[in-house]
C-alpha cells in the first residue's frame, strides 16, 4: 500500500502539471481547448485506480486525464490525441475524451453521457466468462447517474453478479446544474440498495478513504460476489471546459472549494510514506515529463488528411 499511495501521489501531481500545461496551449490557440479538467479529482482517480491491479480494465468519464497517467499511457500519446498529431493512442482522431490504451487497460469512453455504463457491463460479463479474475471499473459522474443506463447496467450486473465496481465522482455539479436540483436523494449511492448491492459514500478529498473504499470493492468483485457502486464526493476547481466562466456558480460555492492535493501530500508525509523534501523532487519530475511531452508532440506531424478514414472498420 505505500508504494501505491506514494504513486498515486505522482500521479495526481503529474496530472495536475500536464493539465495546466493543456489548458495554457489550448487559451493560446497551440492545441484544440477540447480538455474537461480535472483539477480536484486527481487525488480521487489516482487513489482508488491504484487499489486495481495491472491486468484490470478501466473506463472513464471525461474529467480529467489522471486516468490514462495513473494506468501508464505516457503523456506524449494523450497529448498527440488533443493536438490531432501522430503519436497518440488513436492516431490523434479522438481527442482526449477517447483515448483507448488496451495494452494498459484503458478502453476508452463512450461518446453519450451515461454510455459507458453499459459497456462496462458487457465488459464485466466477457471478464467472468475468460475466468481469469480481473475486474473493470467505471468512472463516471453525477449527471451520469441520472441517466437510464445507470439503472439498466446496476441492476443487469447485480443479477449476473458481474466483477464491476462502479464509481461515482459527484463533485456536485452535472455541468452547470447542481445535483441537489437534479438528483432526488442526498447520496447517490442508496441507490444501490434497490439492486442488492453495496452503496459505499467516501469522501474523495482522502485518498486513504478512497483506496480502502475501492480494495474492498474489488476484492468483492474478483471474488464472484458481484459489483459496488462507490460515490466518492470531490470537488471541481476548474469550470466544465477550458475557459468556461463558470457565470452559474455562486461565489460562495467557488470559494467554499479546497484542493485535496496538499492535503494528500500532507497525510503521506504524516504516515511516513514521504518525506518534504521529496515534494519538491516529485514537483520537479513531472513538470520536467510534461515539458519533454511537449517537445516531443510539438515536433510531430499533424495528422495526414488522408488517413481519416483508415481504421475504421475491422
Amino acid at each position: 500500500m505505500t508504494q501505491l499511495l506514494r504513486d498515486a501521489y505522482r500521479y495526481a501531481v503529474l496530472s495536475r502539471k500536464f493539465e495546466d500545461r493543456i489548458i495554457h496551449m489550448g487559451m493560446a490557440g497551440e492545441i484544440p481547448p477540447t480538455l474537461h479538467p480535472g483539477a480536484g479529482h486527481e487525488v480521487c482517480q489516482t487513489a482508488a485506480l491504484a487499489a486495481l491491479g495491472p491486468d484490470d480494465k478501466v473506463l472513464y468519464s471525461h474529467r480529467g486525464v489522471a486516468y490514462m497517467i495513473a494506468r501508464g499511457t505516457p503523456l506524449t500519446a494523450i497529448l498527440a490525441d488533443i493536438a490531432n498529431k501522430e503519436g497518440g493512442t488513436n492516431r490523434g482522431k479522438g481527442g482526449v475524451m477517447h483515448v483507448v490504451d488496451v495494452p494498459h487497460g484503458v478502453l476508452g469512453e463512450s461518446g453519450t453521457l451515461g454510455g459507458g455504463l453499459v459497456v462496462c457491463a458487457g465488459v464485466a460479463m466477457a471478464l467472468k466468462r475468460f475466468g481469469k479474475g480481473q475486474v473493470v471499473a467505471h468512472f463516471f459522474g453525477d449527471g451520469g447517474s441520472n441517466r437510464g443506463t445507470f439503472h439498466e447496467s446496476l441492476n443487469f450486473s447485480a443479477v449476473q453478479r458481474l466483477p464491476a465496481i462502479f464509481f461515482c465522482e459527484n463533485n456536485g455539479w452535472a455541468v452547470s446544474v447542481p445535483t441537489s436540483e437534479s438528483t432526488s436523494v442526498p447520496d447517490i449511492a442508496s441507490r444501490a440498495h434497490g439492486y442488492g448491492i453495496p452503496g459505499v459514500v467516501v469522501d474523495g478529498n482522502d485518498a486513504f478513504a478512497v483506496f480502502d473504499a475501492m480494495t474492498t470493492a474489488v476484492a468483492r468483485a474478483r471474488n464472484g460476489d458481484g459489483p459496488t457502486l462507490i460515490e466518492a464526493k470531490v470537488v471541481r476547481l476548474a469550470g466544465h471546459y477550458i475557459g468556461d466562466p463558470q457565470l452559474y456558480r455562486p461565489d460562495r460555492d467557488l470559494a467554499a472549494q479546497k484542493d485535496p492535493l496538499p492535503g494528500f501530500a500532507e497525510a503521506l508525509i504524516e504516515a511516513g510514506i514521504l518525506e518534504r523534501a521529496d515534494l519538491e523532487t516529485i514537483d520537479a519530475e513531472a513538470q520536467a515529463e510534461v515539458e519533454r511531452a511537449v517537445a516531443v508532440v510539438a515536433a510531430a506531424p499533424l495528422l495526414d488528411p488522408a488517413l481519416a478514414l483508415q481504421d475504421l472498420y475491422a
